[in-house]
């Protein structure tokens, strides 16, 4: 798109990057993919499907969606692999426990004894090795599949099979239905809905942001499916103890040229997806832009996440903290061991 990239010796500087994606999927071209994936689970012995550390709707959904397809409508083997302890979207893999059974999902270590050389991988919402739920899959299987709706980072996958990266689609379950809808057999039945359509929701933020037509579309084509949207809400229901942590954090946020800023020095249960609901929230607060949410990760590092409803690039602010992410929703990890050096750090990238 607009963002020039240049190679610095280890590093990367970045420039531009400040408009919206456009969409442009095409049917055809669509189909040209589904055709490819058809042909590569074809030449496979079996299939693992996976996607990015700390998996949210979005991943599991489109993990799901890509899971009944090859099973159903491509007559292969395949399993999900997710580390269910640091997933955020533990409400729908048990829900879909619940209606399609077990042996679905599986760690990332079941999923390793289970890779060949014959072995494809599909990569649902991530295109880079580092963020994979676990990268030894990716070296094990001898083939892989990418499907992502994130601005092309400098170290994707190279070597993919199918390589569907489109950053004007509003999330990987979007993508995947685009892809799901080609296939014969009509794979997707209302649990697949469900899950597919809460990827949609919770990237889009319930239709306010990345949410063009083709969206919509999708929505509609999941809802004829049989997606209950009630049922979906459940996904995104707090507990009253992280209701009361998210609105605490909210209630701390400083405002710093049109951007809020909130520090999390306690420690809460589930910070992660706690952080990611607390910086959704603030921007509904009148003249904030941007919102960044600061925590200590139990890796030692302190993580941010950023959100914006597009007014503002956070996807550029968090490239120079050596993060990255989307235009409206990115993320860094930080390897300061004091809150005040890691502010003044992104002070000075929402400055820059």
């Amino acid at each position: 798109g607009d963002q020039v990239a240049i190679a610095t010796g280890k590093d990367f500087d970045f420039y531009g990057g400040k408009s919206v994606g456009v969409e442009k999927q095409t049917k055809v071209r669509t189909r040209m993919i589904a055709d490819s994936v058809a042909n590569a689970v074809a030449e496979c012995d079996k299939v693992i499907i996976t996607g990015h550390k700390f998996s949210d709707l979005d991943c599991v959904g489109a993990s799901i969606g890509m899971y009944r397809a090859v099973t159903r409508s491509l007559g292969k083997k395949a399993c999900i692999a997710v580390n269910y302890e640091t997933s955020m979207a533990k409400s729908l893999i048990d829900k879909y426990k619940a209606d399609r059974g077990e042996g679905i999902f599986v760690s990332p270590e079941q999923a390793l004894t289970q890779a060949t050389a014959k072995t494809l991988l599909i990569i649902v919402d991530t295109q880079t090795v580092n963020m994979l739920e676990d990268k030894r899959l990716y070296e094990e299987c001898g083939s892989c599949i990418v499907i992502d709706h994130h601005r092309r980072q400098v170290d994707h996958i190279e070597n993919a099979v199918v390589f569907l990266n489109e950053s004007g689609a509003s999330s990987a379950s979007e993508l995947c239905t685009s892809i799901i809808g080609n296939f014969e057999g009509e794979p997707l039945g209302k649990p697949e809905a469900e899950a597919l359509l809460s990827g949609i929701i919770l990237d889009t933020k319930n239709f306010v942001i990345n949410a063009g037509s083709t969206a919509f579309e999708t929505a509609a084509y999941l809802r004829k499916k049989g997606a209950d949207t009630v049922a979906i809400r459940q996904h995104f229901a707090d507990s009253i103890e992280s209701y009361k942590n998210k609105y605490q954090l909210i209630s701390s946020a400083k405002i710093y040229k049109e951007c809020a800023v909130v520090l999390v020095q306690d420690e809460i249960n589930d910070v992660r997806l706690l952080a990611a609901k607390a910086a959704d929230e603030l921007l509904l607060i009148k003249g904030v832009k941007a919102s960044f949410v600061m925590y200590r990760a139990k890796e030692g590092t302190i993580n941010i996440s950023a959100r914006s409803f597009g007014k503002k690039n956070v996807q550029v602010v968090m490239e120079k903290l050596g993060g990255g992410g989307h235009h409206t929703m990115a993320a860094a990890q930080l390897n300061e061991s004091s809150f005040e050096a890691a502010v003044t750090k992104l002070i000075e990238a929402i400055d820059e």
